[in-house]
């Protein structure tokens, strides 16, 4: 029984090592879509643990009745920053840089329910002690538009 707990112990740091989540913290914001019967969700995922790098995703999705529902323009932005004291932060994919610890990268699709980015965050500097990733979506149908908003944090 050791055994198997020691090597289930090392797997977890190996994982951990590698920047690949062992668990992963979310947040979710919901919206309507006025007169549409739609609701707008965006999300915020990201790792909770990491010797490393850090992976993040968000999405901005539109569903009405549980299912997929098509709107003319749907956006989202991912905004990642690294927090402590003088905290520096690289993203891939790089998107813009807001500050020395905070990038943002956006995506837009046309005639489309979802619009989702992922990618890998890599704090440096000194006592950096977590990540946060923040989702910011909007979505736009027959001159209606509705946004949320969603922060996960480690």
């Amino acid at each position: 029984m050791k055994r198997t707990l020691l090597a289930s112990g090392l797997v977890g740091i190996l994982m951990a090592g590698t920047g690949v989540p062992s668990m992963a913290v979310s947040d979710r914001g919901t919206t309507s879509l006025p007169g549409t019967g739609a609701k707008v969700e965006v999300n915020a995922w990201q790792c909770n643990a990491y010797a490393d790098k850090c992976s993040f995703k968000t999405s901005t999705k539109t569903t009405k009745g549980g299912g997929k529902y098509k709107v003319s323009k749907i956006t989202n932005t991912a905004t990642v920053k690294a927090n402590g004291w003088q905290a520096t932060l690289s993203l891939s994919p790089s998107g813009t840089q807001v500050s020395e610890n905070t990038r943002q990268v956006s995506w837009t699709n046309q005639n489309s329910w979802i619009a989702d980015i992922s990618g890998i965050a890599d704090p440096g500097g000194s006592m950096n002690t977590s990540i946060t990733t923040c989702s910011d979506g909007g979505a736009f149908k027959s001159g209606v538009k509705a946004f949320a908003s969603a922060c996960a944090n480690d």
